[in-house]
């Protein structure tokens, strides 16, 4: 008897051969072959040598395939048979035309190959290729016989400016080519620009890439090349002969003044009064003079710039100063665009010292602004409405603080089972909530004591955030109050901190008589502190890296460790004036019991592309732990951690996962304090912005200890790998590169809710088994 697994994988089997079988082949001209794939096989393949960046030349790409057809193809041909105004526009959107086999352009790509292996020091290698034909579909084949490299021998120097030859031998140690690589074109020249940039940055603001020279001597023999890197002089052309020239070095020009306009309106310098303005800097006990342009219409401080501004009177220019002054200085919302230009009139022609008058121009936006909002929510799976009224001011106390208010309200149909709900409404929006919220972003550090030389070195930012929000559900009404406090700083271009000293949030709940009568009966703390009166007074400290490059699609790693703490300063004040305890045996704040935990989590992912970078593969790891100590028996219900949903395991409905085993049907959401999870989705194009993902998710919640709502919960080290949930499945995309829609569907393919000899359920997946959710953006 043939198993039912097996018996699904013949059947997939079967479909695809079928689908294959739809070809496009009967729509060719009798001389016409297609573009069916190219191959590389590359002998004693070196590690020096690239598979992807050969994959770059093979053009042109095939038709493209979704599930083993040429849809695109298909449709064009389909699109060409009855021409109409209609048509034309379905064949220009959803067509594409045939990728014909043509004998002339393989010889072309094998030429760029060549030259792309002679650039990586792979001189005259032999690149061959042979064609397979089959049903009017062409295979190409290129093989790739690699000749020995060409090695760097001896690597020297010819500068004949002293001064120039000093600063590029004081960083020496950072060249990208030394005597014993393999020659690269490619490092040659990003050698160059990596010298073009230290010197930039030394104060040569007029050097540039082309007045590096290499000089390149090679032995045929021995495969090996002498190099001689030539930073060559300035040729001027001589007065006294005409054609001939005379080498000048190079001029280094410092900073002479800096003039601030922090409301530029063009050429409108009249009518401004010059204040001279004082910066420090956090590695230099110099004070610096600005000339701060003002008049009575000025609404920004002087002091707003202090931690955003790098290039300094009296020193070097510098390239690097440049970009981060402009970048920091990108981050005020009140400031629409920004210039900084140089003046090097002043300068003395007779010097190497030269000097330059810097000019920072900006061009404010609009001071306040106000918005009306009207949007559909989802919140995993229960839609909703909402408005907002926002207000905006960009420069509230005169140092480009943002203000933003916003009034909130809106309606949801929640789901909630018979069996939850004690209320009689029949209304389709059964719940209801309306409030306020408001952040307050200024781009500095604020703190009691002066800080001058973390805002200037690291540029930090603070936000206050507060709130007051009012939810109406069908069996209770809740009220929060929220203060916070936060800071975010770079450490450098990958490491980002997050510090929330103050974190305040205190949940008043005020439950029908019906669902009072329900509390009162139940015996789980944790649920029933969700729905009474609570408060969490704590810090949150996260760790951020992120080496993605914005400006290229190359593999990136994504990190993030959030630590959150509460109730540790107030139980300490409680302890030292010997405050009383509750009689339950608990501290109160206000007549509140406050909570007291740890809670850490770690989220790891790691993103992979291939394929010309049009695919990629994204790996996800999570683990969470929350633990509540002294004042508290439980964790607080919505600092738990959940599984299922949009954006874990999505193979079961939001909240319906765990913890542990089990299998119960309890109508409460399912929490846990321990998580551990991993994720794997593949993601591909189908058509512009229409894009496509496989994923398997895998992961469960447990509680510390056990559980009467929750019975098999509790997490085991020497059992949890035998609780482990798995899913899989495949999702689509509306990418609009600043909007993303997602659908994904998933289907359970290992359950801990059941037995521990029956959990693999692959040979009883139905297609009602599947999940669906919707999210926007990716998961991860």
């Amino acid at each position: 008897m043939i198993k039912p697994y097996l018996r699904l994988g013949i059947s997939l089997l079967m479909l695809a051969a079928l689908l294959s079988g739809c070809s496009v082949q009967r729509y060719l001209k009798e001389d016409e072959t297609l573009v069916n794939k190219y191959k590389i096989n590359i002998a004693e393949k070196p590690k020096e040598i690239n598979h992807q960046e050969l994959r770059t030349f093979l053009k042109p790409r095939p038709n493209k395939k979704i599930l083993f057809i040429r849809f695109k193809l298909k449709s064009h041909y389909r699109f060409q048979k009855k021409p109409s105004k209609f048509n034309t526009w379905m064949n220009k959107h959803f067509g594409e035309e045939p990728v014909l086999h043509d004998p002339d352009n393989l010889d072309e790509i094998s030429r760029k190959m060549s030259r792309y292996l002679g650039n990586i020091g792979f001189f005259n290698s032999k690149v061959s290729y042979d064609v397979t034909y089959r049903r009017k579909l062409a295979t190409i084949n290129y093989i790739i016989e690699p000749s020995i490299p060409y090695k760097i021998n001896k690597l020297e120097y010819q500068i004949p400016d002293t001064l120039l030859k000093e600063y590029i031998s004081n960083t020496i140690d950072k060249r990208l080519i030394k005597s014993g690589d393999i020659y690269n074109a490619y490092t040659f020249d990003d050698e160059r620009d990596r010298i073009t940039e230290q010197l930039r940055n030394e104060g040569y603001y007029f050097f540039n890439r082309n007045y590096i020279q290499y000089v390149v001597d090679s032995n045929l023999n021995q495969r090996q090349m002498n190099v001689t890197v030539k930073v060559n002089n300035i040729k001027v052309p001589n007065t006294k002969i005409p054609g001939a020239f005379t080498e000048k070095t190079h001029d280094r020009y410092f900073i002479n003044t800096v003039s601030i306009n922090s409301d530029y309106h063009g050429l409108d310098s009249l009518g401004h009064d010059t204040l001279v303005h004082h910066i420090n800097f956090w590695n230099d006990t110099t004070q610096y003079a600005y000339n701060y342009l003002v008049n009575e219409k000025t609404r920004i401080n002087p002091n707003a710039f202090n931690s955003s501004i790098k290039l300094r009177p009296g020193l070097a220019y510098s390239a690097d100063d440049l970009k981060k002054t402009y970048q920091r200085l990108f981050r005020y919302q009140i400031l629409r665009t920004t210039n900084i230009s140089f003046d090097t009139l002043s300068a003395d022609t007779n010097s190497r010292h030269k000097l330059l008058d810097t000019r920072i121009n900006m061009q404010q936006s609009k001071l306040n602004s106000f918005a009306a909002e009207l949007e559909g929510t989802n919140s995993s799976g229960d839609l909703g409405i909402r408005g907002n009224l926002v207000f905006m001011n960009k420069n509230i106390f005169k140092r480009a603080e943002v203000l933003r208010v916003r009034l909130l309200g809106g309606f949801e149909a929640q789901t909630i089972s018979s069996s939850d709900s004690l209320s009689s409404s029949t209304s389709l929006f059964n719940t209801f909530e309306v409030g306020f919220d408001g952040t307050l972003f200024l781009p500095h550090f604020v703190f009691p004591f002066g800080l001058k030389k973390f805002n200037q070195r690291y540029s930090p930012s603070t936000n206050i955030t507060f709130g007051y929000n009012i939810q109406q559900r069908p069996n209770y009404t809740r009220y929060i109050t929220n203060l916070n406090l936060g800071y975010t700083w770079s450490q450098n271009a990958k490491i980002n901190h997050i510090l929330k000293p103050i974190n305040i949030n205190y949940i008043n709940v005020d439950p029908t008589p019906e669902f009072q009568k329900v509390l009162e009966e139940e015996t789980n703390p944790r649920l029933k502190e969700q729905y009474s009166d609570h408060m969490i007074a704590g810090l949150n400290y996260s760790f951020i890296f992120n080496n993605q490059n914005l400006l290229a699609l190359e593999h990136f790693d994504y990190l993030r460790i959030n630590f959150e703490s509460s109730g540790n300063l107030l139980h300490a004040i409680n302890g030292l004036t010997g405050a009383k305890k509750s009689s339950e045996g608990y501290y109160e704040f206000f007549g509140v019991r406050y909570a007291q935990y740890l809670r850490i989590n770690i989220d790891y992912r790691h993103y992979y592309y291939f394929f010309n970078k049009t695919n990629s593969m994204v790996f996800r790891a999570l683990i969470g732990t929350a633990i509540p100590y002294l004042n508290s028996e439980e964790i607080p219900y919505e600092k738990g951690f959940y599984a299922g949903g949009a954006n874990d395991m999505r193979g079961w409905e939001f909240r319906k996962l765990g913890p542990g085993s089990f299998s119960g049907t309890s109508s409460y959401e399912r929490v846990g304090d321990i998580q551990l999870e991993a994720n794997v989705e593949y993601r591909f194009p189908i058509y512009s912005f229409f894009k496509g993902a496989l994923f398997a998710d895998i992961g469960n919640i447990w509680t510390y200890s056990d559980s009467e709502t929750f019975p098999g919960g509790k997490f085991e080290l020497n059992d949890f790998h035998n609780e482990l949930a798995v899913d899989g499945g495949l999702g689509l995309r509306f990418d609009f590169q600043y909007f993303v829609f997602r659908f994904d569907l998933a289907i359970p393919l290992r359950d801990p809710a059941y037995d521990s000899g029956d959990r693999w359920r692959i040979q009883y997946l139905q297609f009602k088994q599947f999940v669906g959710n919707i999210g926007i953006g990716y998961p991860f």
